[in-house]
């Protein structure tokens, strides 16, 4: 086959050789298309309209026929993202990170490789943040998987991903696996090959976030860990006073937030975003938080004059003069989350068009979607360092709409479907439903886009979840239903409905709101619902032995193996939440849960976060090892 390229851009190049080796793996020469053009192209004559940002935006339009065969894109990205949507279009299917999970058929017929399609995406940013406890190869099967899907970019948290990383490779929480030391140097070289493999996708960044209030102190703050070293005076009047005093919040310097009035304080957090920014140009969105947790910002008689996202709102102007100084056009986002859910009275952004309004609701339920939300109540009066987290849908959308009505400019959602809510749906399916809406809701809700911060390795039973909301972000005219058949019906073949009806009703029975702690352990109706779960899960052990017992190719026997790891977790975990719901000890079914997870996890490494997940149960237990 004959590649012609438009522009010799990494991404369309790498577009080019994916096209090359799938094709090449349907079918014969004789069959294929011999002559293609890939490229970045005017779109408008293939009925798509100019994109608002050529680097943002992305389009693209295909065409293969017996005259033809092309994939042209907004930008070198898109090409890519039109290549992975063809493949898609002749049957192909990337069902989870990994090679070993995709579906690649064999064709036999020429006819078989025409398609036609020009499409824009229906938001402008898809993405996904790193979380939990992730091997390099976890990452970069991850970023390897986004585009495929439709999904535009990937947030690497802190300067480095180095607690991520750690986690893993000490195996947090895992006994059973002996642990490696993990250094800062091979996270930093890790780093390097994760950027590589954006790089080549054109997948846009997003860096930071978490950490720039224990850089600015002078920590290498990589993580949420501890630290007891002595601080000099210098650096203790940087910190924010609380109750008299100032010192590092619960000794961890991320957690911690510094005297904002101190224009001292303001300058070296500035001073640190420059420096990555210059350091670091393939950073897109450069996230600039405070402090994690809550009700730990400065009393101080200064600090006490503004709300906090005032003096927030003076510290991104004043970087944003730093940048323009430096001639950096890097975007900024800024984040609703916490204290910063209500918006500043005092203050506005100076250059709105650098900056991207970041909603966070962390603290939102998930049993319902953004679209059932009914009338938003006032949000409270703000009080300092007594503030009560919204947990109602309505509570949380009152604080969007009263940002935007003081702040216009570019916003997503950074939302938590895959953070821990999906260990609260152990058949993954009402999750999915509520992303499905919750995706379809985004532009009603004056919104942009998504980036889920989630674990990586949030696949068991299946990658369902994710699915949905890279196809559905791409394209809001797809039904969850039409999803989840074409997922299904790829994973486990003939007996996909079987299976789906099992895993809705699972997902219908459980409460992710209970589990993960809303309302009390004592529960009646919850403990008749486990109860229902482990006659359901009984009843359907045989479908799994049946199928496993005949002809599936490599792919669906890799579902259904994990389908049969998955009653077992299924049973244990529903059993220590029938004693919790009775108000029983659970101590020995918990840890029976544990032994289970953590003794299958190096054959089930890629499906399930056994750091995440036994980090989540530990709280419903209240078992500490």
């Amino acid at each position: 086959m004959k590649m012609q390229l438009l522009t010799d851009e990494r991404p369309i190049r790498f577009a080019a050789d994916e096209l090359q080796g799938y094709l090449s793996r349907m079918g014969t020469e004789e069959i294929l298309p011999q002559s293609w053009t890939l490229g970045v192209r005017d779109l408008t004559a293939y009925g798509l309209a100019a994109p608002r940002d050529p680097k943002l935006d992305d389009s693209y339009a295909f065409c293969v026929d017996g005259q033809q065969a092309y994939v042209y894109g907004s930008n070198a990205r898109s090409v890519l993202l039109g290549v992975y949507h063809y493949l898609r279009t002749i049957g192909c299917r990337f069902l989870r990170p990994g090679g070993a999970y995709e579906v690649v058929p064999v064709r036999e017929n020429a006819a078989d490789f025409y398609a036609k399609s020009a499409h824009a995406a229906s938001m402008r940013h898809r993405g996904a943040c790193i979380e939990g406890a992730d091997s390099i190869e976890n990452v970069l099967d991850f970023i390897d998987w986004l585009p495929k899907l439709g999904y535009n970019s990937f947030f690497l948290q802190f300067k480095y991903p180095h607690t991520f990383l750690q986690k893993w490779y000490e195996h947090t929480n895992n006994p059973q696996v002996a642990p490696q030391r993990w250094t800062m140097e091979q996270t930093i070289a890790a780093d390097a090959v994760m950027n590589e493999a954006m790089e080549m996708r054109g997948l846009l960044q997003h860096r930071v976030g978490h950490g720039w209030t224990g850089e600015a102190l002078g920590y290498t703050a990589t993580g949420w860990e501890k630290d007891h070293a002595e601080m000099s005076p210098q650096i203790t009047e940087l910190l924010a006073e609380i109750k008299g005093e100032r010192k590092l919040f619960g000794g961890v310097p991320t957690n911690t937030n510094l005297c904002y009035s101190n224009e001292k304080a303001v300058r070296l957090y500035a001073d640190c975003v420059i420096a990555y920014a210059k350091e670091h140009p393939e950073a897109d969105f450069l996230h600039l938080w405070l402090a994690d947790l809550f009700n730990n910002v400065c009393e101080c008689e200064n600090c006490r004059k503004k709300i906090v996202t005032d003096h927030y709102i003076h510290m991104l102007n004043v970087i944003d003069e730093m940048l323009t100084k430096e001639g950096l056009d890097t975007k900024l986002v800024f984040l609703l989350y916490q204290e910063l859910l209500w918006p500043p009275q005092t203050e506005k952004l100076n250059h709105p068009d650098r900056f991207m309004l970041m909603f966070a609701p962390i603290s939102r339920t998930f049993l319902k979607s953004y679209s059932h939300a009914g009338a938003l109540p006032p949000i409270p009066p703000y009080e300092l360092n007594h503030i009560q987290m919204p947990t109602t849908m309505e509570a949380n959308l009152a604080y969007l709409k009263a940002w935007q009505e003081k702040v216009s400019c570019d916003s997503f959602i950074y939302d938590y479907h895959l953070g821990k809510a999906h260990y609260g749906d152990p058949g993954y399916v009402s999750i999915s439903k509520i992303i499905c809406e919750d995706v379809k809701t985004n532009r009603s809700l004056g919104m942009d886009g998504i980036n889920s911060c989630q674990e990586l390795r949030a696949a068991f039973p299946n990658a369902l979840p994710n699915y949905v909301m890279g196809m559905v972000s791409l394209d809001v005219g797809l039904t969850f239903d039409q999803v989840a058949k074409e997922y299904y019906q790829s994973a486990y073949g003939a007996r996909w409905s079987e299976v789906l009806s099992y895993l809705t009703r699972i997902s219908e029975l459980y409460d992710a709101d209970y589990v993960m702690g809303a309302g009390g352990p004592l529960n009646q109706d919850m403990a008749n619902r486990f109860e229902r779960v482990l006659s359901l899960v009984d009843e359907f052990a045989p479908t799994i032995e049946e199928a496993l017992s005949g002809e599936l190719s490599a792919v669906k026997r890799r579902f259904w193996e994990e389908l049969s790891y998955h009653k077992d977790y299924m049973i244990t975990l529903t059993r220590a939440l029938l004693k919790r719901a009775k108000g029983e000890d659970s101590v020995a079914e918990y840890r029976a849960f544990a032994d289970l997870v953590r003794r299958m996890e190096p054959r089930f490494q890629q499906s399930l976060d056994v750091y995440r997940v036994l980090q989540v149960t530990r709280n419903f237990t209240k078992l500490h090892e």
